[in-house]
């Protein structure tokens, strides 16, 4: 499984309403990815009832760079 970056289109009814959102999914896929991102957009949109989102984009998350990650993952102590 990967994270995968998803472009969304948003349209009202059958016109582009020229707005987009980005969201990072995980999937097995590109096409899995799609689906999960346009499903999750759907939700977010502004009148459900005649606004939709539509998978624009589908590309590889940029995976962070091992120092990053172990950044992360270490606990920062906390001064008192």
């Amino acid at each position: 499984m990967g994270l995968y970056r998803v472009t969304l289109g948003i349209d009202r009814a059958a016109k582009d309403t020229h707005r987009r959102m980005t969201l990072t999914v995980p999937a097995q896929d590109r096409l899995s990815a799609a689906i999960a991102a346009e499903h999750i957009g759907d939700g977010m949109v502004r009148d459900p009832s005649v606004e939709y989102t539509h998978a624009v984009s589908v590309k590889p998350a940029p995976q962070p760079k091992p120092a990053a990650a172990m950044a992360m993952a270490v606990p920062m102590a906390v001064a008192a």
